[in-house]
Formats: C-alpha cells, structure tokens, sequence
C-alpha cells in the first residue's frame, strides 16, 4: 500500500467515526428528549407512578414533575407533571394530581366537578369516579381528619382510557394510605362503569333515567321530548341527568333539565355524614334521615346501609317555570325521585330504624 492511498482512507475512517458518534449522540438525544430513559420509577417524591403519568397523559414523550404542599401530612400537597416532546405530533399535556379535603359529595354538586351523568365510576373496594379530563378516588375513612379525602385529577388533554386514569389514582390513593398507615387499596382496582349512553337518547316514557315507576308525564312541560343520559341503576354510585329536546347549541339545553344521583356505596356515605351541615331530622310518619342540603338526603335503608340521593335543577328547568307556570316545583320532583329511587336501589325503608 503506498503512502498515499493510506493518507487517503485515514481521513475517511476519521469521517466514518464522526459520523457515528453524532448518530450515537443524537439517537440519545432522541431518548432522553421524547421518551422516559432516565426517568424515576415514581414522580413528586414516590407520590405518583411515571408508567402511570405516561398512560394518562396522551402521545410518546418526557415527563417533567414537580410537587408543591406541606410537609407534616398529606392533604394540600399538589404535584405537576408535564409531558412534552420536540417531535411534530409527540405527546404534550399538564396532568395535575391532588391530595385534598372535600365535602363528602361533592362530585355530586354542581359546579364542584364535571357532569357526573357523564362519569365512569368504580364502587367496593374502590371508590371514585372518572371523566375525559379529570377524576377522583377516596382515600380510606381512617386517613380523614375534619373531612373526607379524596385524591383528585386534572388533565389539560383528554385521557385516552379511563381505567388508565382510575389506575393512576388508586396507586396514588393505595401509596398515601400506606405511607400514613390509615388503610389499604387493591392494586388493581377494576373497569370503572360507564354511562348507558352519550350522547343523550330518548328516555323510556315509562322509565325516566333507568328508574322503576318514574314515568316522563307530569315531571316536565306537557308535550315535551325528553332526552336522558348516566348509569345504569341500581349501582353503588349512580347519576343521570334529563334533557328537554330542544334546540341544540343553547346554553339552557346543555346544561339540561335536571340531574339526579343516588349512591350506596359505604365509602360514600360514611364522605356524606362527615360533610358539613349534614343534619338528622325526622319526618311526620316517625321515619329518618340525614339532610345534606336542599334536594339532598341520605335514607336509612332496612338492610343497615343507606341511599344517598340528590337533585340539581339545570338552566331547562328554570325556563320552563317561566314558561310554563305547571311545571312541577322542585319538590314535588324530589319526591317523585325519593320514591322511585328506594324501589330501584333495594332500600327497603319498611324496616328501617327497627
């Protein structure tokens, strides 16, 4: 080989050296950047599982936390997890995970959290509910203080699965109640159960909302096509709410006519009696119950539980009082509702406080 075609291939090999360490460098780059190499199993200080993050929060990318609270207990601690990547299309999103006290039925109050006609919810071991944005899951009784806590998700993008989001949150749940030694949760929780329907159908004239003995005739404006979207019933948390088929795209017809809930789950109603407020009160015939606020109530069933049940009137609802002066006054509603709630959710009130 002579001296010159050595010269000659030497810079080559040079090159060819060059050339694959900023392929290395690069494909690292990519790693790091779009993907969780190097990330911690767990984020915000073991609070939440990355797997988890990543499944809830949309696309391929890298997640960058933070956590915000105190350090003597866990409510009131906030932790922030960003997903985000330089690739055109790659994953993006803000997931906020909460630790914080709340009324006992607050999923259920208008204005505190999304539709819950529209939840997804988990009722036994594990209770809690779950939405395209946001979710929450119980901590266990021994872990409340002055009241219920509960672990609560926002998500600036929508969750592609809910079992995924309900996942996340137990873990977070299971991980603060062992930590502060108050209570236990499975480590899988289940498939949340979802709505019967959404959009909206046509309600069973007979059968408003899935309910046994609650027909259409005389809760809403005579001649009025009715519209109901929720759960199945019974259930151990349950939410519907009815439309009045109207024009779309009005303020009034999304917000609807009237949205009912009803839940037996024990976790639940243990949240509901610790709520401020709540009260006992007993009724003409003898009979008991625990008042939560207007139009909210918890039954003794004779079985030893309870049925929680609630009502929220919706924008509908009181334009047609305005426009139809007939249209039945919310309490007559509620009991309409009472009635056929206790037949639907086997609360047997016969011999209830024997």
């Amino acid at each position: 080989m002579s001296a010159t075609a050595d010269r000659t291939r030497r810079p080559r090999r040079t090159w060819a050296a060059a050339a694959l360490a900023v392929v290395v460098v690069a494909g690292l780059l990519h790693g790091y950047r779009n993907t969780n190499v190097l990330t911690a199993d767990r984020l915000c200080a073991g609070l939440v599982p990355a797997a988890g993050a990543d499944a809830v929060l949309p696309g391929t990318g890298r997640l960058g936390a933070e956590r915000n609270g105190p350090d003597d207990g866990p409510v009131d601690t906030e932790c922030t997890i960003e997903k985000s990547s330089v690739l055109v299309g790659g994953g993006r999103g803000r997931l906020t995970v909460r630790i914080v006290e709340e009324r006992g039925d607050f999923a259920f109050l208008d204005g505190s959290w999304s539709d819950p006609a529209r939840a997804s919810f988990l009722s036994g071991p594990v209770t809690g509910g779950f939405q395209e944005h946001d979710g929450w899951v119980a901590l266990p009784e021994r872990c409340w203080t002055d009241q219920p806590v509960f672990v609560r998700a926002h998500s600036t993008e929508p969750v592609p699965d809910t079992a995924a989001l309900s996942a996340l949150l137990t873990d977070v749940a299971r991980t603060v109640a062992q930590e502060e030694g108050c209570g236990t949760l499975p480590e899988r929780p289940g498939a949340p159960r979802p709505p019967r329907s959404d959009p909206p159908r046509p309600a069973d004239e007979r059968r408003l909302c899935d309910l046994d003995d609650l027909p259409v005739r005389g809760l809403v404006p005579a001649g009025s096509k009715v519209l109901d979207t929720g759960q199945s019933a019974p259930a151990g948390l349950w939410s519907c709410t009815v439309f009045l088929d109207e024009e779309p795209g009005r303020p009034a017809r999304a917000d609807g006519y009237l949205t009912y809930a009803a839940a037996r789950d024990p976790l639940l109603l243990a949240a509901v009696a610790k709520s401020p407020g709540t009260h006992r009160r007993t009724a003409a015939d003898g009979t008991e119950s625990a008042v939560v606020g207007p139009w909210r109530t918890v039954l003794p069933c004779g079985d030893g539980g309870g049925l929680y049940l609630a009502m929220e009137s919706g924008l509908q609802y009181i334009e047609a009082r305005e426009r139809v002066p007939s249209t039945p006054d919310r309490d007559v509603l509620f009991r309409a509702f009472q009635r056929a709630a206790t037949a639907s959710f086997d609360c047997d009130r016969g011999s209830a406080g024997e």
